[in-house]
């Protein structure tokens, strides 16, 4: 396993640190609240299974009752930017709603996994 991505933002004062892992042919990412991160809600975000097409991403929420709009939503966006399986343990403490923190996080998340698509080819 190797770490190919380590960064962090802050959000309505809350600082969501995230971590990129690159496994064989997928993807291990966390993201939390937290700087020693932690076990959240589990979600394996699967690309698009024919390539040209616009099919959907496939999400599987395994673990976790909490946040799972947005670990969805994550693993989604992840999945298809990488183009790869991608498994994100999402681990937010912090009491503030999914509408504050989303638009922010994907938007860092998106600017994150296009600088590693780069590093990567």
């Amino acid at each position: 396993m190797k770490s190919i991505a380590e960064d962090n933002i802050e959000i309505d004062e809350i600082t969501i640190y995230l971590n990129l892992f690159k496994l064989h042919k997928s993807f291990l990412l966390l993201i939390s609240d937290q700087p020693n991160m932690g076990i959240g809600n589990i979600t394996l975000g699967s690309p698009p299974a024919i390539k040209g097409l616009k099919s959907l991403t496939a999400s599987y929420n395994l673990f976790g009752v909490d946040k799972k709009l947005m670990s969805t939503i994550i693993a989604e966006r992840a999945a298809n930017i990488l183009k790869a399986p991608v498994l994100l343990l999402l681990f937010l403490k912090s009491k503030k709603s999914d509408d504050e923190i989303l638009k922010p996080l994907v938007n860092f998340l998106n600017n994150t996994l296009k600088k590693v698509l780069e590093n990567l080819e």
